[in-house]
């Protein structure tokens, strides 16, 4: 209670009206817990730009005090979040500083004399680029004064609704108007997706689709043996042959799960693996009769992928499944999920969760984004600065955390912040083995690697000051004298390590010797490193040590395009030597000579499709190079499901990625979407495929997924981003449908009217959507919501007719409810009115109408939408 009374007695000081009564401190905390801070999106895409930019957007800042507050002096400062930097302020009382990265300084100018009670101060400003989601526009201003602790402005944080779970952003203003804050440009053809909008686009779903004889991902053969169902009541009695439980206990997890638990009395689960039997590493054969469930398999693995298909038969709150038999391969090698929880960081539970629901969907490589600009998210023994330093943000102390970024908490202590221990690596990497995973860690070099280069800078000045310049200069990664000034696609200033020093090299092999330790006595050999390659554009210009490198190496450097390439080949033959094969994204490998690269990379194709990007994927996978597809329009999980500023996600490639779009991706003919795709503004392309087609016989390895963080600041936020989506990339990734385009390696040109994706292969797909969809729905929400993974709710399609609410959903066997508001002088006394109603067919409404979808366990409610 004294605590309480304190601070009571500190907001009656902070409110009066005259400074001269305030400290500094008490200015700070009376700015952060009074202020009130509206930000407003004005225009997405102004008729001018200053500077004769080519993009830019307007937007204002609203800075209102409810009392008088005339401060003594004005050397206080607010900072904020903007993805894309402040080009041209117009206000005479405050200033906008681009600082480093996303970080911006709002500063009182001479002519700001203090708030007058009430009455806002507004700062309107241009920013380059583009931002047009809600998400986008960062949370957790804060305050600060030379010489105090900075304070979070309470008016920036965000909130959970409590129904649906989802953010709320109250210092966000709305987003109304479809035409200035929504479209990129004057040309930009995206739909709004009201509810009106989405009813329209969305094609009924046949509610007489069988789901009981299938399963996601699709088996490449299936065959419906008899009409008689496998009793599973009395839970299942497992007989093994060639093979250990332990290697199958994750897939036996979950159907205990689902109710079948293990029991002599159990129908007989006959599981033999046969290395000489002529099949895959991941192949099995599944047969389930009324005597006997029999599974075959090669080897442990293919065991693992028949039991989960089992456990993909399963409909919960049912005790059967059917008689059927599979004969199963899958589609790629390589089924892949990247997530990055370096920008944000995501807690252990959440990869440990995510790693059941990939293997239940028989993905089988995590790869995981550990470092980059903003966060090093794990224990490297011998470097703890690189955890201490770059695991946290704060602000202003260098030497303990990174500085504040993409709307982060300043504690140094909130959910965004922190790194695996060694412990909790190896516990992942165990995790991971047991369900039949391959976990491939990416520390992102040379760029994105600011995270690094500081806490490397905090060891410097550590051992410097214990008289050790030796030890300190060990494992330095830039140069004092490089005077290049240059800005990375995130807009960092010093991010880029120097590729011409050997403290470098130093590093990463000091790093890439820890990491195959750990995965080494994890039981997980370290066979594939990503070093990510990518984005350095403008460094080392005016490097004395490169200057160096390029005379001493002029011969052994001629022909490259870049001294990242240089680099790349240097990294890979260090990891060649270590046994471990080098992965990188494909702008960055392309920049190196083939002939000198080692015999096995992976590259990561993540060129745009709109852009002709297949051109830089069929060269990469011209080198015989395992070519994985990363097609943003597709596999960036990252960005919004439908177009609507409430979804979170970025937009640079794609303004909507439906679980539908993903199910019709054809990795393995990327020209072809010219066909039924757009880009950015949903506007059609050409693919022109004519001059750079794959070599004949070329296949691609895999195919992965990707979640960045940059705007995901919780694990509820990741999962909302990657379910239900990962499960239609686990259909494309195992299966390949009847459907899909086989790739022409002549070389076409593809466009809206070129018909090779003929009207027969578009009912074929219509079709197929329907069974996953319905078994989506119908089987595997249940079982996401049983785990408790925060998957998206579908928003629901909808329009009146005729005075009756008729209703459409992606996906069948969703619930629905609405709510109507009737005007007064008509309302009915004993209507409903206010109050959320199920959805019935034939249902009639009035007034404003409004809809939602509630989650398969009844228990969440999705986003609503107005009529």
């Amino acid at each position: 209670m004294k605590n309480k009374t304190i601070y009571l007695s500190l907001l009656t000081t902070f409110s009066v009206s005259s400074y001269a009564e305030h400290t500094q401190a008490e200015l700070l905390q009376s700015i952060a817990t009074q202020l009130q801070i509206q930000h407003e999106f004005v225009d997405s895409n102004p008729k001018q730009c200053p500077n004769e930019l080519e993009d830019c957007y307007l937007s204002k800042i609203h800075l209102q005090y409810p009392e008088d507050l005339k401060p003594k002096t004005n050397d206080w400062n607010i900072y904020f979040s903007q993805l894309t930097p402040v080009q041209v302020t117009h206000s005479s009382e405050f200033s906008i500083t681009h600082l480093n990265g996303d970080l911006h300084r709002i500063s009182p100018t001479s002519n700001f004399h203090g708030f007058k009670a009430g009455e806002p101060i507004t700062i309107e400003f241009y920013s380059y680029g583009s931002q047009i989601t809600r998400s986008e526009f960062m949370p957790n201003y804060f305050v600060h004064t030379d010489g105090l602790d900075a304070i979070v402005i309470d008016s920036t944080r965000t909130a959970l609704d409590l129904e649906t779970g989802l953010e709320t952003q109250a210092y966000l203003m709305p987003f109304t108007n479809e035409q200035t804050q929504f479209k990129l440009s004057e040309t930009d053809n995206t739909q709004w997706a009201s509810a009106e909008q989405i009813y329209a686009s969305t094609e009924s779903i046949a509610e007489n689709i069988d789901i009981s004889t299938s399963l996601i991902p699709q088996p490449s053969s299936f065959k419906l043996i008899s009409k008689q169902v496998i009793d599973l009541s009395q839970g299942i009695n497992l007989t093994l042959s060639g093979l250990n439980k332990g290697a199958i206990a994750a897939a036996i997890n979950r159907l205990e799960q689902f109710g079948f638990y293990q029991n002599d009395n159990g129908i007989a689960v006959n599981i033999t693996v046969d290395d000489t039997l002529d099949m895959d590493d991941e192949d099995y054969l599944f047969s389930s009769q009324a005597s006997q469930i029999s599974i075959q398999a090669k080897t442990d693995t293919g065991a693992f992928y028949a039991l989960t298909s089992l456990a993909g038969l399963v409909q919960l709150g049912t005790k059967s499944v059917a008689s059927v038999e599979i004969s199963d391969s899958p589609r790629y090698s390589f089924r892949g999920l990247h997530i990055d929880v370096a920008r944000n960081f995501l807690s252990k539970a959440f990869l440990l969760k995510t790693i059941d629901q990939m293997a239940a969907y028989k993905l089988n490589k995590l790869h995981l984004h550990l470092a980059d600009d903003e966060g090093w998210r794990i224990e490297i023994p011998g470097l703890p600065e690189l955890s201490n330093v770059g695991g946290k943000r704060c602000f202003n102390a260098p030497d303990k955390c990174l500085m504040p970024q993409l709307g982060s908490d300043i504690t140094g202590s909130s959910q965004s912040d922190g790194y695996y221990s060694v412990a909790d690596y190896q516990d992942i990497l165990a995790y991971a083995k047991a369900r039949h995973i391959q976990v491939i860690p990416s520390l992102d070099m040379p760029g994105h690697s600011r995270a690094a280069i500081h806490s490397m800078e905090a060891r410097y000045q550590k051992y410097l000051a214990k008289g050790d310049p030796e030890t300190a200069l060990k494992y330095r990664l830039v140069e004092p004298e490089d005077k290049t000034v240059y800005s990375s696609i995130q807009h960092y200033n010093d991010n880029t390590l120097n590729v011409c020093m050997d403290s470098t090299y130093n590093f990463i092999d000091k790093v890439i010797g820890e990491v195959q330790s750990m995965h080494s006595k994890a039981g997980m050999p370290l066979t594939t490193y990503h070093i990510g390659a990518d984005e350095t554009a403008g460094a080392w210009i005016n490097s004395p040590a490169c200057d160096i490198l390029r005379e001493k190496e002029a011969k052994n450097i001629a022909g490259l395009h870049t001294l990242n390439g240089y680099f790349i080949e240097r990294v890979s033959a260090m990891l060649a030597s270590k046994n471990i094969k080098v992965a990188g994204w494909n702008d960055g490998m392309g920049e190196t000579r083939p002939e000198n690269m080692p015999q096995k990379v992976q590259t990561n194709s993540w060129s745009l499709l709109f852009e002709k990007g297949h051109i830089a994927t069929h060269k990469q996978a011209n080198h015989r190079w395992d070519t994985i597809i990363s097609t943003p329009e597709a596999t960036y999980f990252d960005f919004p499901y439908q177009a609507h500023p409430k979804e979170r996600g970025n937009h640079w490639a794609s303004r909507e990625i439906s679980t539908r779009k993903v199910f019709e991706f054809m990795p393995d003919n990327l020209p072809a979407h010219a066909e039924f795709w757009f880009d950015k503004r949903n506007l059609p392309y050409i693919s022109d495929d004519s001059q750079n087609p794959l070599a004949a016989g070329i296949r691609y390895k895999g195919v992965q997924g990707h979640l960045w963080s940059e705007m995901i600041r919780s694990d509820s936020q990741a999962e909302y981003m990657l379910f239900p989506r990962l499960l239609a990339l686990a259909e494309r990734a195992w299966h390949k449908a009847d459907w899909e385009l086989d790739y022409d390696y002549s070389g076409k040109t593809y466009d809206r009217n070129s018909d090779y994706f003929d009207a027969q292969a578009q009912q074929q797909r219509e079709l197929d959507w329907q069974r996953f969809a319905s078994v989506l729905a119908g089987k595997e929400l249940a079982k996401l919501a049983l785990a408790d993974v925060f998957y998206r709710i579908p928003t629901v399609g909808a329009k009146i007719d005729n005075g009756y609410l008729k209703v459409k959903t992606p996906f069948p066997f969703i619930a629905i409810e609405y709510q109507q508001k009737t005007d007064e002088s008509v309302k009915d006394k004993n209507a409903t009115e206010g109050k959320w109603l199920p959805f019935k067919p034939n249902t009639k409404v009035s007034g404003e109408v409004k809809v939602r979808a509630i989650s398969a366990d009844g228990v969440r409610k999705g986003r609503t939408l107005n009529l």
